[in-house]
Protein backbone atom coordinates (compact mmCIF):
# COMPACT_ATOMS: atom_id res chain seq x y z
CA UNK A 1 0.00 0.00 0.00
CA UNK A 2 1.11 3.60 -1.07
CA UNK A 3 1.86 6.13 1.86
CA UNK A 4 -0.80 8.41 0.88
CA UNK A 5 -3.48 5.43 0.62
CA UNK A 6 -2.11 4.55 4.16
CA UNK A 7 -2.82 7.90 5.11
CA UNK A 8 -6.34 7.87 3.95
CA UNK A 9 -6.96 4.52 6.01
CA UNK A 10 -5.38 5.88 9.06
CA UNK A 11 -8.20 9.02 8.47
CA UNK A 12 -10.79 6.71 7.77
CA UNK A 13 -9.87 4.20 10.63
CA UNK A 14 -9.25 7.03 13.44
CA UNK A 15 -12.70 9.34 12.84
CA UNK A 16 -14.64 6.41 11.74
CA UNK A 17 -16.41 8.88 8.21
CA UNK A 18 -14.56 10.94 5.96
CA UNK A 19 -15.98 13.00 3.50
CA UNK A 20 -14.50 13.71 0.34
CA UNK A 21 -13.78 17.54 0.86
CA UNK A 22 -11.51 16.55 4.04
CA UNK A 23 -9.48 14.42 1.92
CA UNK A 24 -9.26 17.41 -0.61
CA UNK A 25 -8.15 20.42 1.97
CA UNK A 26 -5.73 17.30 3.26
CA UNK A 27 -4.58 16.36 -0.15
CA UNK A 28 -4.15 19.13 -2.22
CA UNK A 29 -1.67 18.56 -4.68
CA UNK A 30 -3.41 15.63 -5.47
CA UNK A 31 -6.26 15.36 -8.43
CA UNK A 32 -9.81 14.27 -7.28
CA UNK A 33 -9.62 11.67 -9.87
CA UNK A 34 -6.85 10.15 -7.83
CA UNK A 35 -8.13 10.77 -4.49
CA UNK A 36 -10.97 8.24 -5.56
CA UNK A 37 -9.10 5.55 -7.29
CA UNK A 38 -7.47 5.33 -3.96
CA UNK A 39 -10.97 4.59 -2.02
CA UNK A 40 -12.15 2.57 -4.79
CA UNK A 41 -9.06 0.46 -4.34
CA UNK A 42 -9.37 0.33 -0.30
CA UNK A 43 -12.89 -0.55 -0.66
CA UNK A 44 -11.84 -3.36 -3.11
CA UNK A 45 -9.66 -4.59 -1.02
CA UNK A 46 -12.23 -4.48 1.64
CA UNK A 47 -9.91 -1.90 4.09
CA UNK A 48 -12.74 0.67 4.02
CA UNK A 49 -16.13 1.09 2.60
CA UNK A 50 -17.24 3.66 -0.01
CA UNK A 51 -19.96 5.95 0.38
CA UNK A 52 -21.59 8.92 -1.54
CA UNK A 53 -19.55 11.57 -0.60
CA UNK A 54 -16.69 9.69 1.11
CA UNK A 55 -15.95 6.72 3.03
CA UNK A 56 -16.51 4.98 6.53
CA UNK A 57 -14.69 2.57 8.85
CA UNK A 58 -15.62 -0.92 8.58
CA UNK A 59 -17.28 -1.95 12.86
CA UNK A 60 -15.09 -1.26 15.03
CA UNK A 61 -13.37 -4.72 15.78
CA UNK A 62 -12.41 -4.88 12.37
CA UNK A 63 -11.16 -1.31 12.41
CA UNK A 64 -9.14 -2.45 15.32
CA UNK A 65 -7.40 -5.95 14.04
CA UNK A 66 -6.49 -3.26 10.54
CA UNK A 67 -5.01 -1.47 12.59
CA UNK A 68 -2.77 -3.97 14.82
CA UNK A 69 -1.87 -5.63 11.11
CA UNK A 70 -0.73 -2.26 9.55
CA UNK A 71 2.99 -2.29 10.59
CA UNK A 72 2.76 -4.96 12.88
CA UNK A 73 6.58 -5.64 13.20
CA UNK A 74 7.41 -2.05 13.65
CA UNK A 75 4.57 -1.81 16.61
CA UNK A 76 6.27 -4.95 18.44
CA UNK A 77 10.33 -3.39 18.26
CA UNK A 78 8.25 0.05 19.29
CA UNK A 79 6.64 -1.23 22.52
CA UNK A 80 9.80 -3.54 23.06
CA UNK A 81 11.38 -0.30 23.60
CA UNK A 82 8.81 1.16 25.53
CA UNK A 83 8.66 -1.39 28.20
CA UNK A 84 12.24 -0.34 29.11
CA UNK A 85 11.07 2.97 30.57
CA UNK A 86 9.06 1.57 33.05
CA UNK A 87 10.41 1.04 36.81
CA UNK A 88 9.31 -0.90 39.75
CA UNK A 89 6.49 0.74 41.53
CA UNK A 90 6.14 3.42 38.43
CA UNK A 91 2.41 4.37 38.06
CA UNK A 92 1.68 4.19 34.89
CA UNK A 93 -0.97 5.24 32.18
CA UNK A 94 -1.35 3.34 28.85
CA UNK A 95 -3.71 4.60 26.16
CA UNK A 96 -6.24 2.67 23.69
CA UNK A 97 -4.49 2.13 20.53
CA UNK A 98 -3.18 -0.47 18.68
CA UNK A 99 0.95 0.20 19.54
CA UNK A 100 -0.38 0.71 23.01
CA UNK A 101 -2.00 -2.92 23.34
CA UNK A 102 1.59 -4.10 22.14
CA UNK A 103 3.05 -2.29 25.19
CA UNK A 104 0.34 -3.81 27.84
CA UNK A 105 1.06 -7.30 26.45
CA UNK A 106 4.39 -7.01 27.39
CA UNK A 107 4.19 -5.52 31.38
CA UNK A 108 7.00 -7.60 32.94
CA UNK A 109 6.63 -6.05 36.89
CA UNK A 110 4.41 -6.80 39.76
CA UNK A 111 4.61 -3.85 41.62
CA UNK A 112 3.29 -1.37 38.75
CA UNK A 113 -0.42 0.34 39.11
CA UNK A 114 -1.38 0.85 36.15
CA UNK A 115 -4.16 2.57 34.08
CA UNK A 116 -5.83 3.05 30.89
CA UNK A 117 -8.68 4.36 29.26
CA UNK A 118 -8.57 1.40 26.31
CA UNK A 119 -10.82 -1.73 26.41
CA UNK A 120 -8.43 -3.47 24.06
CA UNK A 121 -5.38 -2.43 26.39
CA UNK A 122 -7.20 -3.88 29.09
CA UNK A 123 -7.96 -7.49 27.29
CA UNK A 124 -4.58 -7.78 26.06
CA UNK A 125 -3.17 -6.97 29.54
CA UNK A 126 -0.39 -9.32 30.27
CA UNK A 127 -2.56 -10.84 33.87
CA UNK A 128 0.55 -12.80 34.53
CA UNK A 129 2.76 -9.84 35.83
CA UNK A 130 0.85 -9.53 39.10
CA UNK A 131 0.85 -5.69 38.31
CA UNK A 132 -2.75 -3.65 39.17
CA UNK A 133 -4.82 -2.26 36.27
CA UNK A 134 -7.39 0.12 36.25
CA UNK A 135 -9.54 1.23 33.48
CA UNK A 136 -10.97 4.45 34.01
CA UNK A 137 -14.81 4.87 34.29
CA UNK A 138 -17.12 6.45 31.31
CA UNK A 139 -18.80 6.38 28.32
CA UNK A 140 -17.53 4.00 25.69
CA UNK A 141 -16.64 5.07 22.74
CA UNK A 142 -16.80 2.21 20.14
CA UNK A 143 -15.17 3.80 17.14
CA UNK A 144 -11.86 3.91 19.00
CA UNK A 145 -12.73 1.41 21.94
CA UNK A 146 -11.93 3.91 24.50
CA UNK A 147 -13.48 5.00 27.83
CA UNK A 148 -14.83 8.65 27.26
CA UNK A 149 -16.26 11.48 28.83
CA UNK A 150 -16.38 13.88 31.54
CA UNK A 151 -15.90 10.74 34.73
CA UNK A 152 -12.78 10.12 32.55
CA UNK A 153 -11.30 13.68 33.14
CA UNK A 154 -12.54 13.65 37.08
CA UNK A 155 -11.03 10.33 37.40
CA UNK A 156 -7.73 11.80 36.16
CA UNK A 157 -7.43 15.04 38.28
CA UNK A 158 -7.16 12.10 41.84
CA UNK A 159 -4.29 10.42 39.85
CA UNK A 160 -0.63 10.84 39.31
CA UNK A 161 1.66 8.85 36.49
CA UNK A 162 5.41 8.85 36.72
CA UNK A 163 4.84 7.78 33.25
CA UNK A 164 2.50 8.00 30.12
CA UNK A 165 2.03 6.55 26.98
CA UNK A 166 -0.14 8.01 24.13
CA UNK A 167 -0.85 6.88 20.70
CA UNK A 168 -1.42 9.10 18.12
CA UNK A 169 -3.25 9.07 14.35
CA UNK A 170 -0.47 11.00 12.83
CA UNK A 171 2.22 13.92 13.40
CA UNK A 172 2.45 16.87 11.60
CA UNK A 173 5.79 18.60 11.62
CA UNK A 174 4.24 21.87 11.86
CA UNK A 175 1.50 21.52 14.56
CA UNK A 176 1.90 18.11 16.25
CA UNK A 177 0.14 14.96 17.29
CA UNK A 178 -2.81 14.98 15.50
CA UNK A 179 -5.89 14.39 17.83
CA UNK A 180 -9.36 13.67 16.09
CA UNK A 181 -11.65 14.13 18.65
CA UNK A 182 -12.84 17.06 21.09
CA UNK A 183 -13.25 14.85 24.49
CA UNK A 184 -10.13 12.52 23.20
CA UNK A 185 -8.18 15.85 23.07
CA UNK A 186 -8.99 17.21 26.90
CA UNK A 187 -8.10 13.61 28.06
CA UNK A 188 -4.70 13.67 26.40
CA UNK A 189 -4.23 16.88 28.16
CA UNK A 190 -5.17 16.11 31.29
CA UNK A 191 -3.31 13.26 31.30
CA UNK A 192 0.04 15.16 30.61
CA UNK A 193 -0.85 17.33 33.06
CA UNK A 194 -0.84 14.43 35.61
CA UNK A 195 2.25 12.90 34.02
CA UNK A 196 5.90 13.05 34.93
CA UNK A 197 7.09 11.88 31.40
CA UNK A 198 5.08 11.22 28.37
CA UNK A 199 5.78 9.33 25.69
CA UNK A 200 4.41 8.84 22.38
CA UNK A 201 4.39 5.39 20.58
CA UNK A 202 4.26 6.09 16.81
CA UNK A 203 5.85 4.03 13.98
CA UNK A 204 7.22 6.41 11.29
CA UNK A 205 4.35 6.00 8.89
CA UNK A 206 2.83 8.09 11.36
CA UNK A 207 4.80 10.89 9.88
CA UNK A 208 2.33 12.27 7.38
CA UNK A 209 1.84 16.12 8.47
CA UNK A 210 -1.74 15.57 7.36
CA UNK A 211 -4.15 18.16 8.38
CA UNK A 212 -6.03 17.33 11.73
CA UNK A 213 -8.45 19.27 14.07
CA UNK A 214 -6.86 19.07 16.87
CA UNK A 215 -2.92 18.69 18.23
CA UNK A 216 -1.28 18.43 21.29
CA UNK A 217 1.82 20.82 20.79
CA UNK A 218 5.46 19.00 20.59
CA UNK A 219 6.80 20.57 23.68
CA UNK A 220 4.21 18.38 25.70
CA UNK A 221 5.85 15.53 24.69
CA UNK A 222 9.14 14.11 26.33
CA UNK A 223 10.27 11.07 24.58
CA UNK A 224 8.93 9.81 21.02
CA UNK A 225 9.44 5.73 20.66
CA UNK A 226 9.62 5.08 17.04
CA UNK A 227 10.63 1.87 14.84
CA UNK A 228 14.34 3.82 13.92
CA UNK A 229 12.94 4.97 10.69
CA UNK A 230 12.00 8.39 11.10
CA UNK A 231 12.74 10.42 8.50
CA UNK A 232 15.28 12.84 8.87
CA UNK A 233 13.27 15.88 9.07
CA UNK A 234 10.88 14.52 11.42
CA UNK A 235 14.03 13.48 13.90
CA UNK A 236 15.63 17.07 13.43
CA UNK A 237 12.49 18.62 14.43
CA UNK A 238 11.81 16.59 17.47
CA UNK A 239 15.44 16.86 18.89
CA UNK A 240 14.82 20.50 17.99
CA UNK A 241 11.50 20.12 20.54
CA UNK A 242 13.70 18.59 23.63
CA UNK A 243 11.53 15.35 22.62
CA UNK A 244 14.44 12.13 23.46
CA UNK A 245 14.20 9.92 20.18
CA UNK A 246 14.14 6.10 20.65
Amino acid sequence: MNERRRMILTMVTQQGEVHFSQLKECFPDVSEATLRKDLKYLDATKQLVRIHGGAKSFPQVMDFDLRSALCSEEKVQIATKAAALIHPRDSVFISAGSTCVELSKRISYSSLSVFTDGLNTVMNFNRSSGSSLELLGGEVDFNTMRMNGPSVLEALDRLHFNIAFLGTPGLNLKYGFADMYSITSAIVAKIITRSDRVAILMDSSKVNNAQAPRYTPLKDIDIVVSDGALPEEAKQCLEEAGIQIL
